[in-house]
């Protein structure tokens, strides 16, 4: 496992307390070569001006939140991977970044330069008030379980051919590898506001309407992503998903989990309905 910490970097990539472009992309560089190609890509379709910039600036404005979500990496990473070997049973090649990048995501499971990497976004940290450890954990444990799940599967098998089965079952898996690594299967990052209890009182009826445009192939991107909501309510897919593989983890070993077919998944789905 790799640390690549780069919070006293960040402050490089403004000037007069406005992020520069140019000073990022050196920045980034020193991270990795592949990085602004990649962040650059990943948001493509944003309107820079409206919806990263003023976020990008926000950092320079909330020195403070910056320290506590730097401070927040630090504690959680030291000791990590014996963390990871005394729950999951395994060691990660992984290398977990801070860093700033371009608004594409608090935590990004992903690869650079041929090896598995955790991006932690400074600046979605931020926005999205996960600065604090509990929250910040919940980040990167989740980020970690896709890496772990990755690393299980290992072209074992390929993705399932239904998109929103398969991705109801990954962010299911690195959801529950967060509640093990948290230490607590209850615990859900994005319970503010009633958000858990609300989940709890609709499972049956969020089973349900998932299963419904699976099988319509509607679309499901309400049920994921912070940006999306589904009835008022974002990241429920999440719920969902964890509350699947915890049902499925009454029948099987952490390992098998990592490696269940479409059908178990699709299976354990219907009975949740009834």
């Amino acid at each position: 496992m790799k640390i690549v910490d780069t919070y006293q970097r960040i402050s490089d990539c403004f000037i007069d307390g406005v992020f520069n472009i140019e000073n990022w992309r050196c920045y980034s560089d020193s991270i990795s070569t592949e990085l602004v190609i990649k962040l650059k890509n990943d948001i493509a379709d944003y309107d820079f001006q409206k919806n990263v910039l003023p976020v990008l600036n926000d950092v320079v404005q909330n020195p403070d939140k910056l320290d506590i979500a730097h401070r927040s990496f630090i504690s959680l990473t030291n000791g990590l991977s014996e963390k990871l070997q005394d729950v999951l049973q395994t060691d990660l090649n992984v290398a977990i970044i801070f860093y700033l990048g371009l608004c594409n995501s608090a935590g990004w499971a992903t690869e650079l330069d041929g090896q598995p990497a955790v991006l932690l976004g400074a600046e979605k940290i931020i926005e999205l008030s996960w600065y604090n450890k509990p929250d910040m954990a919940g980040l990167v444990y989740h980020e970690l379980g896709h890496i772990w799940h990755n690393k299980m599967r290992s072209n074992i098998m390929p993705p399932f051919e239904n998109g929103a089965l398969w991705q109801l079952y990954r962010e299911g898996i690195a959801m529950y590898a967060e509640q093990l690594l948290i230490g607590d299967k209850n615990f859900y990052h994005q319970d503010k506001d009633g958000w858990l209890n609300w989940c709890q009182a609709n499972k049956k009826d969020l089973c349900r309407v998932y299963l419904n445009r699976m099988i319509k192939d509607e679309s499901i991107c309400d049920f994921f992503g912070d940006w999306n909501k589904y009835e008022g309510k974002s990241d429920v897919g999440y719920y969902l998903g964890c509350e699947l593989v915890k049902e499925l983890a009454h029948k099987y070993s952490i390992a098998q989990l990592a490696n269940l077919e479409q059908r178990d998944i699709y299976d354990q789905l219907i009975s949740m309905t009834k």
